[in-house]
């Protein structure tokens, strides 16, 4: 494969990525950004933020991860269909049903309802560029086709040629440590895995149900797939994890800047970074590149209840 041929590959992959970092920092201050020492794991703690007059922004947030449902849930094929006909006709019929149905399709999936998966989904694409490539949900519904992986599937080409694939994990939990023991018991079989165990379903519903629009991407992409085909080779795995948990409702104030926030509670950050590096170093997954959301929330309780009243639990 040319420099060229990676280049355009790349471009077209990382094209696909929706939302804009400008959102992300419209809920959130980005604090603590590292490589947790001895590991491949890069660290990030999201703070919510709250505005001028003292209101946390958790039910704007759970509102926010619930526009993106339909994003999450439905093919780009799909999406890029409905616009096209709402084009033709007038008004946005067709892409509201998709809204609608998207919705409940997270009711039929038995989904904890709680958004977690939609908070890594938003983090990953619209913060770091590294767009989704498997749409799992409606395969969630399929009763023909069960599925217990991971919560998402996403991907980047890196200029080297690889395909870096990301399984997603994502826990929202009352207390710090058991999110983080949660998260980490569901993805290290996946990121152990050589691609012939408990992943290898994923991967192939990965190669049969590639979600990137462009025919010539996605025949190039599904080679990587292809037990036979040398760019299987260049297949490696990564992991994306987020862990969402309550922090006193009191260190929620306004803050001007990320540096004022640091000031007040560095100890903490400093404390999840340790426990997550102790937990990646034990579980001899240390060489394995994963991205690490921690969320300290006011409340997790408030925004899996805001969010399940959105979609109608």
């Amino acid at each position: 494969m040319s420099v060229d041929q990676v280049t355009t590959g790349q471009d077209d992959l990382d094209g696909l990525s929706r939302g804009a970092q400008s959102q992300v920092r419209s809920f959130f201050h980005v604090l603590g950004e590292r490589l947790i020492p001895g590991t491949s794991t890069s660290y990030r703690v999201y703070w919510l933020m709250t505005d001028a007059n003292g209101n946390d922004r958790t039910n704007a947030l759970a509102r926010h991860i619930y526009y993106r449902i339909t994003d999450y849930c439905t093919p780009r094929s799909r999406i890029d269909e409905a616009h096209r006909l709402d084009a033709l006709e007038g008004g946005n019929m067709h892409f509201s049903q998709l809204q609608d149905e998207a919705r409940r399709l997270f009711l039929d999936a038995d989904a904890s309802g709680e958004g977690g998966e939609l908070l890594l989904f938003f983090l990953l694409e619209a913060e770091l560029r590294i767009p989704q490539i498997l749409c799992k949900m409606p395969l969630k519904t399929n009763s023909q086709m069960p599925i217990h992986g991971v919560d998402g599937v996403h991907a980047s080409l890196l200029e080297d040629g690889k395909l870096a694939v990301y399984w997603g994990e994502s826990k929202l939990y009352k207390d710090v440590q058991s999110a983080m023991t949660s998260c980490f018991d569901s993805i290290e079989p996946f990121l152990l895995d050589d691609g012939t165990g408990i992943a290898h379903r994923d991967l192939t519903l990965v190669r049969d149900n590639l979600d990137v629009k462009n025919r010539d991407l996605a025949l190039k992409l599904v080679r990587y797939f292809t037990d036979d085909a040398p760019e299987r080779n260049l297949l490696e795995i990564r992991g994306a994890c987020l862990v969402g948990f309550d922090n006193d409702p009191h260190e929620h104030p306004f803050f001007n800047s990320p540096s004022e926030l640091v000031d007040t509670v560095g100890a903490r950050i400093e404390g999840w970074s340790s426990s997550i590096g102790t937990r990646v170093t034990n579980r001899k997954i240390d060489t394995v590149e994963i991205e690490f959301f921690c969320l300290p929330l006011p409340s997790v309780k408030k925004l899996r209840d805001e969010f399940k009243t959105l979609i109608g639990m």
